[in-house]
């Protein structure tokens, strides 16, 4: 076997079909777990877990509940758990609802998604770019929030993002199988980043993937990036490499294929200041989340279509004979399904999903900050003290800038402390030397001085002690 087949071999087993799950646990219609979920129908098998629809018998809720066999030592479901944790109370953002184990399986339940952006594509085909744009900020915001809480997501798709059955307009990232954790926060409470490994396994979809992940370089927030701008020019023309299969013959297209070459018509051409600025980043580096939505708000307002209006799909896609089924499990379980209230959506005004969208991008204290700089300090295992910018080659600058003139004040005050003890310690060793001679000299006129004038201007000293005594009192 040649060294080039040996590359090749290892690429494709360390790919996707890595960690593929063996042992799948399959779940009836009709099942009840923990006296609560009822399972009304599989949503899917995918390569870390079966995903099933569940109805809770007791208050009608709705969900999604992952399950994952014992024997696979919850090596998915506890990312999936520390991922969810980190979303508690986060809006817009899918919600741990439940977790448990059975005798020959773990789950978690979580918010259940609509139809995901595969389907959708499938059914309706064209998007507008009306309903691009915002995909591509909703998605955007999606990953932000993923980042916010410290981890990557590492296999973004289409698949991995789904309409929100609650807000229409709200687009969810899920399937955190492959998800990583790349910040952490230390016992001051401050963001650090993880070093970086100097070669890692393969994490995610060779279609989207970054050259990085090729490469087999650690991923960080930008490797998210680069396969969510690929997935969302891919919605409007095809990639020059989506046909291909071959690890080696994709990486060597997508090296050739230039951002001009690849953002050359329509709405596609809004990536192309964006691509320039992952070029830029490298794996501590932070993204410049709201130049990149400022840029998507500005192209949305050409097409003269609110952020709030109505989707290309909107009632175009339909789950027939679902509610009959759930109807039938609630039977089966002896619950009355028509009984329970009816789940209602809600949507904000125009005018508040705007502001809202804002203030997610805007920089907040609160963000895991970036940049060469922060990385010598957490080297030194400070925490991060650089505020988020808005544009991150001047933050990297603004800090190697205040950094450089800190050490040179602190050099300069360094030395002329130096020479300040220097001479301090001179001139006490003179005093001192002073003082021992003076004492000499004095003591060899006391000797020849009569016994009367030496007991006169001893007591004439103490009187004066004494008189001084009182000053400083």
């Amino acid at each position: 076997m040649s060294k080039l087949q040996v590359v090749l071999v290892n690429f494709i087993v360390m790919s996707d079909e890595e960690e593929l799950l063996e042992d799948f646990v399959e779940l009836e219609e009709g099942t009840l777990i923990r006296d609560t979920w009822g399972v009304v129908r599989s949503l899917g098998k995918g390569a870390y877990g079966h995903v099933y629809h569940v109805i809770n018998i007791k208050n009608g809720t709705q969900a999604a509940l992952k399950a994952e066999s014992k024997a696979q030592s919850e090596r998915v479901l506890k990312m999936e758990k520390n991922v969810l944790q980190g979303f508690k109370g986060i809006k817009d953002t899918i919600q741990l609802i439940s977790m448990g184990t059975t005798d020959t399986y773990s789950y978690i339940v979580m918010t259940m998604c609509g139809a995901d952006l595969t389907r959708i594509c499938t059914l309706v085909g064209t998007l507008s770019d009306g309903t691009l744009i915002r995909l591509g900020i909703r998605t955007l915001l999606a990953l932000k929030q993923l980042h916010e809480i410290g981890f990557i997501h590492r296999d973004v798709k289409p698949c991995n993002f789904a309409v929100s059955t609650s807000q229409p307009r709200i687009i969810h990232v899920f399937d955190f199988g492959m998800t990583r954790k790349y910040a952490y926060r230390n016992e001051k409470n401050e963001w650090l980043i993880k070093r970086r490994r100097n070669r890692v396994s393969f994490r995610g979809t060779l279609r989207y993937c970054s050259l990085a992940v090729h490469k087999r370089l650690e991923q960080g927030r930008v490797d998210d990036l680069w396969s969510w701008s690929y997935m969302i020019v891919e919605l409007r023309d095809p990639l020059p490499w989506a046909h291909l299969t071959h690890p080696e013959t994709v990486l060597g297209v997508k090296e050739e294929t230039s951002i001009e070459k690849l953002c050359k018509t329509g709405t596609s051409l809004i990536f192309l200041p964006i691509m320039k600025h992952f070029q830029t980043l490298s794996y501590f580096d932070r993204p410049d989340y709201q130049m990149i939505f400022n840029l998507l708000l500005n192209e949305l307002k050409k097409t003269n279509v609110n952020i709030t209006d109505p989707y290309d799909w909107d009632g175009k896609i339909t789950e027939p004979g679902v509610e009959e089924k759930i109807a039938q499990v609630c039977d089966r379980l002896g619950v009355k399904f028509k009984n329970f209230p009816k789940t209602e959506s809600f949507e904000r005004s125009e005018s508040d999903e705007l502001l809202y969208l804002q203030q997610q991008f805007d920089p907040h204290p609160e963000d895991v900050p970036g940049g060469e700089k922060y990385e010598e300090k957490r080297k030194k295992g400070q925490g991060s003290s650089l505020t988020p910018h808005n544009n991150a080659s001047q933050a990297r600058s603004s800090a190697s800038l205040i950094t450089s003139k800190s050490d040179a004040a602190l050099k300069s005050s360094e030395q002329s402390q130096d020479k300040l003890n220097s001479s301090k310690r001179r001139a006490k060793k003179g005093m001192a030397s002073n003082t021992s001679k003076d004492r000499d000299k004095n003591e060899e006129k006391d000797k020849e001085r009569p016994r009367e004038k030496l007991k006169e201007r001893n007591k004439s000293e103490e009187k004066k002690e004494n008189l001084g005594g009182m000053e400083k009192t």
